[in-house]
C-alpha cells in the first residue's frame, strides 16, 4: 500500500447492527495515536489496479482505550471503499491513521443538543462514553434519525444511561419510515423535522445552548436554518457533513 499507507492496523470485531450496517473495531499494529472526542481516523484498504482507497471515518470508540478504534459504518453499494471493507475477515489487515477533526466538545459550560442522521451517531458515542468514564455532568439532548427500527444502534444503552441518571442525557429517536416499522411508537419524521419541537420541549435556547449536528448535509443545512433562525449564532453550530452535498447518500465517499 506505499509508505503512507502500510498495513499496519487489523480487523479486530464486526458486531452486524442491520445488514449493512455494522460496528467495525480496528487494532492498530504500531503504536496507537491518540485523539479527542468527535474527531475522525482515515481507513485505507487496497482497491483494483493496485489502488490505494481511503476514506475518513469518525470513531465511536472513547479515547482512553486506545488497544481498539471502534467504527459505525454503513455500507454502500456501488462505492469505492464499504464493498472492500465488507469483504474483510476478523484478522485481516487494514491501513489506519489519525485522527483529525474539529468536530469536539466545546469547553463552553452550554447544554448540549446532538442531532444525527445514520452513521452520524458514531462521533456522539464517543463523547457520551467519555463523559461517563470522566463523571463529567453535562447535560446532553440526543436526537439519532433513521429509517428503520433495527438501525438504531447503541439504543437500548442510551435509554439505560438516561434512566439511571449518571448523565443528564435525554435521547430521542425518530423513524423516517414508521410505516414500514410495525409497532414504532417513537418519534416519527426525519430528524430535521423534530429538531423544533425538541429545542422548545426542553427549552434549548442560544443563551445556553450548543447544537452539534453530524450525518447528511441536507439535514445538517436544514437544521442550521431552523438554528439560526432562532438566533443562533453560528459559532454556537459546529457541523460534521458526512459526503460532500454534491454526492448521492451515502458514507462520506464510501
Amino acid at each position: 500500500m506505499g509508505q503512507e499507507y502500510p498495513y499496519n492496523g487489523r480487523l479486530s470485531r464486526w458486531d452486524e447492527v442491520a445488514e449493512g450496517l455494522a460496528i467495525v473495531g480496528i487494532s492498530a499494529n504500531d503504536a496507537p495515536f491518540p485523539f479527542t472526542p468527535g474527531q475522525y481516523a482515515t481507513l485505507a484498504l487496497m482497491g483494483p489496479e493496485g489502488k490505494v482507497v481511503q476514506r475518513p471515518m469518525s470513531i465511536s470508540s472513547p479515547p482512553d482505550d486506545l488497544s481498539e478504534y471502534e467504527f459505525f459504518i454503513r455500507l454502500v453499494p456501488g462505492a469505492e471503499f464499504t464493498p472492500l471493507l465488507w469483504q474483510l475477515k476478523i484478522g485481516d489487515t487494514i491501513g489506519i491513521k489519525g485522527a483529525k477533526g474539529k468536530f469536539v466538545l466545546q469547553d463552553d459550560g452550554r447544554r448540549s443538543l446532538f442531532v444525527a442522521s445514520g452513521t452520524g451517531l458514531a462521533p456522539y458515542m464517543s463523547m457520551i462514553e467519555t463523559l461517563l468514564a470522566h463523571g463529567e455532568r453535562r447535560e446532553i439532548h440526543l436526537l439519532h434519525g433513521a429509517s428503520f427500527e433495527r438501525d438504531l444502534a447503541w439504543r437500548e444503552w442510551l435509554t439505560e444511561i438516561e434512566a439511571d441518571g449518571k448523565l443528564p442525557l435525554h435521547y430521542a429517536a425518530t423513524l423516517s419510515r414508521p410505516a414500514d416499522n410495525p409497532g414504532w411508537q417513537g418519534l416519527s419524521g426525519r430528524v430535521e423535522t423534530v429538531v423544533a419541537d425538541e429545542l422548545d420541549l426542553h427549552d434549548l435556547t442560544p443563551a445556553d445552548t450548543t447544537l452539534y449536528l453530524c450525518g447528511n448535509p441536507d439535514m445538517i443545512t436544514a437544521v442550521e436554518t431552523i438554528a439560526l433562525g432562532r438566533g443562533f449564532p453560528p459559532e454556537q453550530i459546529r457541523k460534521e457533513l458526512y459526503w460532500p452535498k454534491a454526492r448521492p447518500h451515502g458514507e462520506p465517499a464510501a
